[in-house]
């Protein structure tokens, strides 16, 4: 609809607005707020990808069987009770554990530090030499081994071997191959 001339000689212009698009103050304040949640949402994704990457989330799993402790990919279990050497790796075996085999020196020392009254470890002589229960030959640079017997055990200051037939606590180990 057109009006005549206003008082400064200019025309003036009535157009009725009706429906949704009648407030674009209404509008401009909804455009604001979505915009506003689609920025919130592309940071979180942000967030999220990029700590993800820092502090990768671990799977809530058991890698040791209850009792045992965890070191290095490894399992290791202490007995309480006494056995003789044939025996404690017959009680490892149970568990898919064999006695103890040493590694490296942090295991080593590891070891040291955690065991007491000298438990069994899976060393033994075959033929005047010593072998691991895994069939693998003893590196003389990592261990050196003190005694004359043929089954080793694992004292406050290293090896040491015995009669295979005393009895003494153990210690089982188990590998873990985490699956990445």
């Amino acid at each position: 609809e057109v009006l005549g001339p206003g008082a400064d000689g200019l025309f003036l212009l009535s157009v009725p607005c009706f429906g949704l698009f009648s407030n674009i103050w209404l509008w401009r304040g909804v455009a604001g707020v979505l915009t506003a949640a689609v920025i919130l949402i592309l940071c979180i994704q942000f967030v999220n990808r990029s700590s993800a990457k820092d502090f990768p989330v671990c799977p809530s799993l058991e890698l040791c069987p209850s009792g045992w402790l965890y070191f290095q990919r490894k399992c290791y279990y202490l007995s309480e009770s006494e056995a003789n050497w044939n025996s404690s790796q017959s009680l490892c075996s149970l568990h898919n554990a064999s006695l103890l085999v040493i590694e490296n020196d942090q295991e080593l020392s590891f070891m040291v530090k955690i065991t007491k009254q000298d438990p069994w470890i899976g060393l033994y002589k075959r033929n005047e030499e010593f072998f691991w229960v895994n069939g693998k030959a003893l590196d003389n640079k990592l261990i050196e081994v003190k005694g004359s017997g043929n089954c080793a055990y694992l004292e406050s200051k290293g090896v040491s071997a015995s009669g295979c037939y005393l009895t003494r606590k153990w210690v089982c180990s188990l590998n873990i191959s985490l699956a990445q």
